[in-house]
Order: C-alpha cells, then structure tokens, then sequence
C-alpha cells in the first residue's frame, strides 16, 4: 500500500468513527407490509422466526442432497424433507397472512446453512486432529493461530497436505486470549473447541458424537469444558478432574456429564453462536502475549449471567505430549501463573466476587443437577457431590420439590 493510500484510508476511517452513533438501520422498515409482525410478542416472533430460517436452510440442504452436492446427507433425504414439512407447518399455523418468509428473513441464521463443519478446533498452535475429529463424520476443521509468521512457508505445506482441514491464522505473539478470539472470526464450526497444544486428542472420535448428543438436547448450554471443573466455586477448595460418575448417564442422551458452575481451559467447547452473543473471551484482562488464565472462568460466569448454562464431560483418553507447557517453564511461569494470575483474579473478584452472587450461581448449578440427573449410588452419602460428606461444601443431595 502506498502512502498516499494509506492516508486517504485513514482519514475516511477517522471520519466514520466521528459518524458512528449516528448510523444504523430504521428500526421502522416496510412499516404497513411487517406491521403484523410487529404486534406478535417477542416470544411468538422469535418462533416464528426460527421455523423461517429452518424453512429456508432446510430447503437449500434438500436441494443439494437431490442433485449429490452433499454426501454426507445422501442417505438422509427423507428425514430432512420431513423437517422441512414440520416447520412449513408451523409458519402457516403462526402466519395467516403469509408474510413471514420475507419480513422476518431480515437476520440469516448463519449456522443453518451448509456446508458448515459441525466443528472448529481452535489452537495457538497445531498436532493433527485429524483421526479423532476429523474420522467422526461430522465435519471437522482445525484453526491454528500461528504465533510465529516466520513459519509462514511450513503453514501452508501444512494446508495444503491437510486438504483445508487445517485453517492457518497468521498473528505475531498475540498468544491466548486473542488468539482464540482471532480463530473463532475465521472459524465456521458450530462448535468451537479451545484446544492447547500441548494435548493429544484421542483416537475415537466418541466425544466428538457425545457433544453433539448433549447440545442438541440442551439448546441453553453453552459450555461444555472437558479439563477440570468445579459446581461451586467458592465452596469448593479445589478443581475436580475426571467422570462425574455419582450421576447416572444423563437419561436424555445417554451421556455422563454435569451442569458446572466454572469449567477450565482446555479442551473447552463453546457454542458459537454463544461465543458470538457473549462477546468471546475479554481482551481486557490481559496484554498481548499473555497467558488468559481466568478467561475460561470469567467467560463461565458471563455464560450464566446472560441466561446460559455451562457444564462439565469427561474426555476419555485425552494425553498430554510429554513436554511441559509454555505457560509453566522458566519465566513464562512466573508471569502467568505469578502476575497474570493476579491481575485477571482480581478484576473477575470485583465483576462476580460476592457472596450474594456466587450463593445463587451454585443453587442454581444445584438445582440443574438435582432435577436432570439421578445419583448413582443414593444410600452412600461419600457418593453424593454435595454436603458435608462431598468436595462441594454447599445443599445436599435431596432432590427438590
């Protein structure tokens, strides 16, 4: 770009941002054609919307089977026509006046549409995911922020030998906060999963399908952390690791797992829709380069604050690759763990820190888990996660009322 250029970009840029609170759509459009819509209330609307975009995504998917621009729905033309049938349906049961398809198209479900991978494995850096994904038949792809642009040349023999299940996002030690961040503009996944270099994936592509059982069945869960965890934060003196297994398998999904209060980094998977919504982890808290310890947590409680749930799946066969990580050698471990720490804990205390708060975060945490799931073993108290007797110093295991 030539200087010239850049100047007269700048200034048309510092002249927008003068303008900003100015712009906007009219809140008013097509006022007399939408007006019935308009009247609906929010929750009607927002039906009625949703079988809009399922009409409209739905009809591109059956359209693409027929002529075989989508194998992996060849066999399941029949069950996609059935859906499209059922939301029709439901648009002429809510719209009279037949006005639906073009006043409340106005905002594209992006994630309707194929062809999308049902998975975006975000990292800082990259080991193939290739055979524990990728081998899961529901569309995979990795997106690796490079840290390094002198790497630059390896990348993109990397992409290319990957056959673009590999997504290269070339940055220059922005590290993990906005790293992430980065990745989850550029990924197309409806799920993000936040994964760190210094873990091995495991071969069966198991939790890959668990995922996907348990957000379909759960449309308000948001997070699914698959490192440690607590149910209540404050009342807890440590994370917890491994099963939840004092539940039974969730009855709807046949899953093991557990709503959480806070879940960790990484593997952490994100709805993106979510991700999105909530504005993705807070640069604010750190610089450039720094580590984003805290941001999983932060990101938790954002999650409940805005009307999500967060929960916690065991990956079994998960391994680390032998070698310490980054964040916990020499002096990158006294900056995260050391002043990173600090600084990060200290701003989430003042956002989320009082006991009022974090009271009612853990009774509802209690409340999910009581009424979804069943303990496996009810005559032996040392089973139940909560109470005197459980890590969790807080209720019971009392189903309630």
């Amino acid at each position: 770009m030539t200087g010239v250029r850049a100047v007269a970009l700048l200034a048309v840029s510092v002249l927008a941002w003068t303008q900003l609170a100015f712009c906007g759509p009219d809140l008013n459009p097509i006022a007399d054609y939408c007006s019935l819509f308009r009247q609906m209330s929010r929750e009607d609307r927002r039906a009625l919307r949703s079988a809009v975009q399922a009409v409209q995504s739905l009809s591109s998917l059956v359209a693409q089977a027929k002529w075989g621009r989508l194998p992996e729905y060849a066999n399941m033309t029949q069950q996609l026509e059935a859906w499209l049938a059922g939301n029709k349906t439901i648009v002429q049961q809510r719209d009279t006046s037949g006005k639906a398809l073009s006043c409340l198209s106005s905002r594209l479900d992006r994630m309707a549409f194929q062809s999308r991978p049902m998975f975006s494995i975000m990292l800082n850096y990259f080991k193939s995911m290739a055979t524990s994904c990728g081998g899961s038949g529901m569309g995979c792809e990795a997106v690796v922020n490079v840290d390094n642009p002198h790497e630059a040349d390896e990348w993109a023999a990397v992409t290319l030998q990957s056959k673009g299940f590999v997504v290269p996002v070339f940055s220059s030690n922005v590290h993990e906060t906005r790293g992430y961040n980065r990745a989850a503009k550029v990924a197309r996944g409806k799920l993000l999963v936040v994964w760190q270099d210094d873990q091995i994936a495991p071969e069966s592509p198991k939790w890959v399908h668990d995922l996907v059982k348990v957000f379909d069945a759960y449309p308000q869960l948001a997070i699914i952390g698959m490192n440690t965890y607590r149910l209540c934060k404050h009342l807890e003196g440590t994370n917890r690791w491994g099963a939840p297994d004092y539940w039974l398998p969730d009855p709807k999904t046949g899953v093991r797992w557990t709503y959480a209060q806070n879940v960790d980094f990484a593997p952490l998977v994100v709805r993106a829709v979510a991700y999105s919504a909530l504005g993705g982890l807070d640069e604010g808290f750190s610089r450039s380069g720094d580590c984003g310890i805290w941001g999983d947590w932060e990101l938790c409680n954002r999650a409940w604050m805005d009307g999500w749930q967060t929960g916690f799946m065991f990956m079994e066969g998960r391994q680390g690759d032998g070698h310490a990580g980054g964040t916990h050698t020499g002096g990158n471990a006294e900056k995260c763990w050391g002043r990173q720490q600090l600084v990060t804990s200290s701003g989430f205390t003042k956002r989320y820190g009082t006991q009022l708060l974090q009271d009612e975060l853990c009774g509802k945490v209690w409340d999910l888990n009581m009424r979804s799931f069943t303990l496996a073993d009810p005559n032996d108290p040392k089973k139940c996660p909560y109470g005197s007797e459980g890590l969790t110093r807080f209720a019971n295991c009392t189903k309630p009322a």
